[in-house]
């Protein structure tokens, strides 16, 4: 009975599996790009390149610099929220305690 059901729900079924599939690429896609701090620190090192050669002023490099570095906290916020929820889900417990480890750009 089962794969009579199966047989004859799957004009039905197919096209929803795939709009799930195609919209979970999407999903993936988009956190993939909102995660990637490369081109952020790229971005640092052409900015100290510009400074460096005389192409870039003190204060348009501050200004800038502190772009980056407000975009790699956010993005740094983004990293700990999705591993946060995730161990929600495993219903692991968030420890406060323990060594912190200061990355350079954080709050």
């Amino acid at each position: 009975m089962f794969l009579l059901d199966d047989i004859l729900l799957f004009p039905l079924r197919a096209p929803v599996a795939g709009f799930r599939w195609i919209m979970k690429q999407i999903q993936t896609m988009a956190d993939e790009e909102l995660l990637d701090d490369q081109p952020w620190k790229e971005r640092l090192i052409e900015l100290q390149m510009m400074l460096e050669l005389g192409e870039l002023s003190e204060g348009d490099y501050a200004r800038e610099e502190q772009q980056v570095f407000t975009a790699l906290r956010d993005i740094r916020a983004r990293r700990e929220e999705i591993a946060r929820q995730y161990a929600a889900e495993r219903g692991e417990v968030e420890d406060e305690g323990g060594i912190g480890i200061y990355t350079g750009y954080g709050k």
